[in-house]
């Protein structure tokens, strides 16, 4: 390799920063023998005792040697386990982590609780169209349909000096421009 070639090292600290909850003493007194031991092994001994206590009708008929099994089968149990490892992780991580796997709603979580989809339905919509009829005497005027009406211009000021009209007719009403089609079809229903 020539001095312009830089060899690259990558380092993974990963495995070091994951150390697992130990315990290694007890309160006031030394070192566990064969210690320090993870909550998964303490565990497994513990469940291993309890079982073999139970069991120890079906077993226990080797008088001294029933206290040596129920002594080193638990810590052989915890010493398997300390070895053990599925995935990077220790057995019992993997089993928890299966078991919120298995545990999990098929449509996921939301703020904690199941998120569940509705089911699809059919959705109904009704519209109706109420057309009005207009007076017999504006059916005879016929109202173009594709001239849009035109804007008056606005009245001027009447000069002071003249005095005002009495009775003014009242300006016609214009809609604004329609903005959808809809809107363009019910506007043109109510100017006929």
């Amino acid at each position: 390799m020539s001095a312009d070639e830089e060899q690259l090292i990558g380092h993974s600290y990963t495995r070091a920063r994951k150390h697992p909850l130990v315990i290694g003493k007890l309160p006031g007194a030394g070192r566990l023998p064969g210690g320090p031991y993870t909550i998964t092994q303490i565990v497994t001994m513990v469940a291993t005792f309890l079982l073999l206590i139970i069991t120890r009708q079906l077993w226990a008929h080797f008088g001294v040697m029933n206290v040596l099994a129920m002594v080193i089968l638990p810590w052989g149990m915890a010493w398997v386990l300390r070895y053990a490892r599925l995935d990077g992780r220790d057995p019992a991580r993997a089993l928890r982590s299966l078991l919120v796997y298995a545990s999990t709603p098929a449509d996921g979580r939301l703020a904690g609780s199941p998120q569940h989809r509705s089911r699809p339905r059919l959705a109904g919509a009704t519209c109706t169209v109420h057309v009005r009829t207009p007076p017999r005497s504006a059916q005879a005027k016929p109202v173009p349909a594709a001239v849009p009406p035109a804007r008056k211009p606005a009245p001027r000021p009447a000069p002071a000096a003249q005095p005002a009209p009495v009775a003014a007719s009242p300006a016609p009403r214009t809609r604004p421009p329609a903005r959808s089609g809809l809107q363009a079809l019910l506007a043109s229903l109510d100017e006929r």
